[in-house]
């Protein structure tokens, strides 16, 4: 039988020795059918073993008075170094449905999937992928996880502009006409037609990554477009996700947005400058990000791919139904209403290239910040974690950046049989013919690199989880206890706006409301 934990944090204890864990709010649980004592649940707790590289079970008793039974609505930002990448777990009766938002540029997303199919979910067919447009730190690491047959998607969702390989570099989204792309993959029929030539993909990565999803219709199901008509009456809603249903989640389209032309899907290109006419490729794959809006109960979040202000501009002028000539200040009252959240994925990791206005039309009191090590574009901008705390709804907005909640992982301690077997690896390099010591020392790297993104993964991770009406923030601590992992934060919704901010778990400073 499945049951979630209901508190904050709880403690289970294994049957074995009584080794405490902690848990936190909206894991998953299996749990024994017999009955052995009325207070508790027997757990089947799985865990990755290192060192056997399989999953193990073991056995623990929590209290049931500290569990429920339905899931709640769960976001992890994993920290993928450069790049964004989001597991969006949406309940769909006593399980979830889950969608992959991006997923990097390395290894880090499918580790994660990897040790969450082993450990969690144990189902390997996944509801969606989103690619939120074609820029390498944010579709690459798609294709580790499109490459093993272990996982499977009901759907693949990308923006349209699909690149191609050819001569003009500047021109390989297709081609351009009056201001537009016009050469949009909106259909798979499209996308198949282009990419079925092997010429079309040439050896550039992101057609081959499509093109392995729309070879293999039976792992990957429908591979299309997500977008909305830019003179479409309702809003358009990613499909199964409508809200209609009592406890569901409604998750809308707001861009990119589609400007037709007789029939015919056309995407606005972008410049180096609001409305300034030019063309500038990487600005123009960007701006037409796939936008989402989620709301589950009483909590809206926007994921923001990597809007810019050109593509900012446009859409608040859109949304905030102005033309181009006025001041964009008087669109952010009628925006507002389709792009305001509670918490905001913040566009392109923390760039500079934002504009105050969509700021504040989105006006949330918490903040998501993606970005990686080893990149020079100085993200997230200090300047920019300036602006969100001034932009943000609440007297202390929450801004989480996975790169600055995992500090310095290589200087964290090897245990006792990551020693081991890192010492017979070093022994093998000394030992080593010369013939033979290149891959020996690669082994060794391999395995301080494995690790290091583990631990990316484990101490990056932002845990966001709501129920509709109550809100926790959660994310391990790099020194921590088994019965003090996570520090969380807390709110609730008040009937009028999301109240709290509540701090556990920092030791000495028990409590700080906001």
């Amino acid at each position: 039988m499945r049951f979630y934990v209901g508190k904050t944090t709880a403690i289970m204890r294994r049957v074995s020795d009584a080794v405490k864990k902690q848990v936190l709010w909206g894991d998953w649980l299996e749990v024994e059918h017999e009955d052995r004592d009325p207070r508790l649940y027997f757990v089947k707790w799985r865990k990755w073993d290192a060192r056997t590289s399989r999953p193990v079970e073991e056995e623990y008793t929590i209290a049931k008075s500290d569990c429920m039974s339905a899931p709640l609505l769960e976001m992890v930002f994993i920290d993928v170094g450069q790049g964004d990448g989001c597991v969006l777990s949406v309940p769909d009766g006593q399980a979830s449905k889950i969608i992959v938002v991006d997923a990097g540029e390395a290894h880090n997303m499918h580790g994660y999937l990897k040790w969450r199919r082993y450990n969690v979910d144990k189902v390997p067919r996944l509801h969606a992928a989103i690619i939120t447009h074609p820029d390498a730190d944010h579709y690459r690491g798609f294709q580790n996880i499109f490459d093993d047959s272990r996982f499977e998607f009901d759907h693949v969702y990308h923006n349209g502009l699909v690149e191609r390989a050819g001569p003009d570099a500047k021109d390989n989204i297709g081609r351009r006409e009056q201001g537009f792309c016009v050469e949009v993959c909106e259909t798979q029929q499209q996308a198949h037609d282009l990419l079925s030539d092997a010429a079309a993909r040439g050896s550039m990565l992101y057609p081959n990554l499509l093109w392995t999803a729309l070879s293999q219709p039976a792992r990957f199901g429908e591979v299309r477009m997500m977008g909305v008509d830019h003179d479409a009456a309702a809003s358009a809603v990613l499909p199964g996700f409508d809200g209609a249903a009592p406890g569901s989640a409604r998750i809308e389209v707001l861009g990119p947005v589609v400007e037709r032309d007789g029939g015919v899907a056309r995407l606005r290109q972008f410049g180096e400058r609001p409305g300034d006419g030019g063309f500038n490729k990487g600005k123009t794959k960007n701006g037409h990000s796939i936008l989402l809006r989620l709301t589950y109960g009483n909590l809206k979040v926007i994921f923001g791919g990597d809007l810019n202000r050109p593509s900012e501009d446009f859409l608040l002028r859109h949304y905030g139904g102005i033309d181009d000539v006025s001041p964009l200040p008087e669109a952010i009252a009628e925006a507002r209403k389709r792009f305001g959240a509670d918490i905001l994925k913040c566009c392109h990791h923390g760039s500079a290239d934002v504009t105050d206005e969509f700021l504040e039309a989105v006006s949330p009191f918490g903040f998501v910040v993606s970005s990686g090590d080893e990149e020079s574009h100085v993200h997230p901008r200090p300047e920019i974690l300036g602006l969100l705390g001034k932009k943000g709804r609440s007297d202390r907005p929450m801004i989480l950046c996975t790169e600055i909640l995992r500090s310095t992982p290589e200087s964290r301690r090897y245990s006792p049989d990551e020693r081991k077997k890192l010492a017979a690896l070093e022994a093998a390099v000394a030992a080593a013919e010369a013939k033979d010591r290149k891959a020996a020392q690669k082994a060794v790297r391999d395995f301080h690199d494995r690790r290091y993104r583990r631990l990316v993964n484990v101490y990056g991770a932002i845990n966001i989880r709501t129920d509709g009406q109550r809100l926790v923030v959660a994310f391990l601590k790099e020194i921590g206890t088994p019965t003090s992992r996570w520090q969380t934060y807390e709110y609730h919704f008040d009937g009028n706006d999301w109240v709290g901010g509540t701090e556990k778990g920092a030791g000495k400073r028990k409590e700080q409301t906001h």
